[in-house]
């Protein structure tokens, strides 16, 4: 199951953001229980969702058909742990690495992902090709089972700007 949430939040606003955290809770993540051998050899991503929810769940988009973990999964998190708040010593529970990948980002759209991989020569000879691909933002965890890549690049450009910033 992919949820695409259009939930807005300001990060000062505990309300909505436990609000979201419910809504993803809702989608009924696997717990450890379901995924333990992934889970002995450290390969999947997980959330502390509380003893109330069942302990650490851990979000759907990181699995194959089969049922093992993406590889490709170990070089996201690696990414997102450039960002000094989504690094495992200071996002301990996992949720700050949930929020980042179950955001709608523009960047993730199917125009923007077709456009970003076509040449100039290819948008100006045939631009209806793009026009009609969706423009609607996509959440990292959407993408990432079928673009692994534009997320991982993604998350390293987000670390790279905040790099800039400091």
């Amino acid at each position: 199951m992919r949820l695409t949430t259009n939930i807005e939040y300001n990060a000062d606003d505990v309300a909505a953001i436990q609000h979201f955290r419910e809504a993803l809770l809702a989608q009924n993540w696997p717990d450890s229980e379901a995924i333990r051998r992934d889970i002995e050899r450290s390969l999947a991503f997980g959330v502390w969702a509380g003893r109330d929810h069942g302990g650490y769940r851990y979000p759907p988009f990181q699995f194959l058909m089969d049922g093992s973990v993406n590889p490709k999964l170990s070089e996201l998190m690696a990414a997102l742990t450039r960002q000094p708040d989504l690094h495992p010593d200071h996002d301990k529970s996992g949720w700050g690495r949930a929020y980042w990948l179950y955001q709608p980002r523009g960047r993730l759209s199917m125009q923007a992902l077709a456009l970003h991989a076509a040449t100039p020569r290819e948008v100006r000879e045939d631009p209806k090709r793009f026009a009609i691909l969706s423009n609607d933002a996509r959440t990292p965890a959407a993408v990432f089972p079928d673009d692994f890549q534009a997320v991982i690049d993604l998350a390293n450009e987000d670390a790279d700007r905040l790099c800039a910033l400091n």
